[in-house]
């Protein structure tokens, strides 16, 4: 059977103003294993921690029960007091007689009764405890953070920033995570992608993070220190040492999409005379250009404000360009639609300045006043209206352009707006 002193707490009027300390002290004397048991108003200070060490000394003390507040606030403070009189750290109990007796009760002889049981538990408990001694261990200092998101991008620099090895890992293509699909952030409606940005590629370059994209974490094993893990690295289709992780590929991809592309075939004989001249004089304008691609469907979307299907069709036999690609450009680019636009296009910028000067009011005055949303056309064909993030000109905001022209505006002045592209074929100023 050891030896054990208790040391019981006042904690001024914390434990005092309801348990009676003295009677708590003369029953826990009765313990056959109790050889030493005291009161102290303030226990953890250093007259209590001497009183502590001096009973240790002269009793032979094998084991010490402080009996005051939460393990939580002087656990540690009271294994270095038993420690420095050579007794094991862990051969000291903290019996918890403050918040979970004196503070939850008002009848002063059940919580005296209830702190003694408290006391008189952790005797048992300390009876059965084992000398431990701390142990080393080789430690790999490395660290893996699993997801870069905007939370673990951070932590993964936090830590390569201290000097160690990071595996930061992500499951998708690129990171970035939810942050990334954001115009603005909450509560300072900040540009999302202004804080993002850099972040992603401070972690990119950091000669501390080795970064592992479309990868998942498959098996963890080991121990703290030392543990092992298992990452499974997914196909690619791309050349990573190109790759800008923009996601443009995912979200285009014509397989993973499923875009269902008209028919193979020669569609020379579906157009008619009038467009078939048309496409031509657009097409034989580059001829002799390397590339003409992009252009041709530029001229062609501005010809009949979207990009037809027989228009595509015949673009893709006439430059000899697959027409799977003829479609990859054309659903790539914002700029180009393949549904009919309106013949002035209304775009409302809802970036963070237009955006705090009342962007979002002007947006529904516009929708109320065209009998459209974002993204609809009027069914006489006359506007089509958008959203944008940014138009480069937040000193003007809130801002609308319509065809490619700035306007300034406010909710009270849409109307007077629009009537200017309703009169005289849409002229402004006329």
């Amino acid at each position: 059977m050891k030896r054990i002193g208790v040391f019981v707490c006042h904690c001024g009027t914390n434990i005092a103003g309801t348990v009676d300390v003295k009677k708590v002290v003369e029953e826990v004397k009765k313990h056959p294993a109790v050889v030493y048991a005291v009161e102290y108003t303030y226990m953890c200070s250093d007259p209590g921690q001497a009183m502590i060490k001096e009973a240790i000394s002269k009793m032979g003390l094998e084991g010490v029960i402080v009996a005051s507040c939460s393990p939580s606030l002087h656990e540690n403070t009271f294994r270095k007091t038993v420690s420095s009189e050579e007794v094991n750290p862990y051969l000291m109990e903290c019996a918890n007689i403050r918040e979970q007796c004196s503070w939850v009760h008002k009848d002063r002889e059940a919580a005296t009764q209830k702190a003694v049981k408290i006391i008189m538990s952790m005797v048992e408990k300390l009876q059965a405890n084992k000398p431990l001694k701390p142990i080393s261990i080789p430690v790999t200092k490395r660290a893996l953070v699993v997801g870069a998101g905007i939370a673990g991008m951070q932590a993964a620099l936090d830590i390569a920033n201290s000097g160690y090895e990071t595996i930061l890992l992500e499951k998708e293509s690129s990171i970035g995570g939810k942050m990334s699909q954001l115009a603005e952030t909450f509560p300072t409606l900040d540009c999302a992608s202004c804080i993002l940005t850099p972040k992603m590629v401070e972690v990119s370059q950091h000669p501390n993070i080795k970064l592992m994209t479309y990868s998942e974490l498959e098996e963890v094993s080991g121990y703290v220190g030392n543990f092992k893990v298992k990452v499974r690295k997914k196909a690619r289709s791309i050349k990573e040492d190109i790759c800008t992780g923009c996601g443009e590929c995912v979200t285009n991809c014509l397989v993973g999409n499923e875009i269902q592309l008209p028919e193979v075939g020669s569609v020379e004989k579906d157009l008619s005379v009038e467009m078939k001249s048309e496409l031509d004089e657009i097409i034989d304008e580059y001829s002799d250009e390397v590339g003409p691609l992009i252009p041709v469907l530029q001229d062609i979307n501005q010809k009949y404000n979207y990009l037809p299907e027989l228009a595509l069709r015949y673009a893709s036999e006439r430059l000899k360009v697959p027409l799977a690609q003829v479609y990859n450009v054309a659903t790539f680019y914002t700029a180009f639609s393949l549904t009919p636009r309106g013949k002035h296009l209304i775009r409302v910028c809802q970036g963070t300045a237009c955006h705090v000067r009342g962007g979002a009011a002007v947006l529904d005055e516009l929708k109320r006043s065209l009998g459209i949303g974002d993204g609809e056309t009027t069914e006489d064909m006359n506007f089509t209206l958008e959203t944008v993030n940014c138009l480069g000109a937040c000193a003007l905001g809130p801002v609308v352009v319509i065809d490619e022209e700035y306007h300034p505006t406010s909710p009270a002045k849409v109307d007077k707006l629009l009537k200017k592209y309703k009169e005289n074929g849409g002229e402004v100023g006329k």
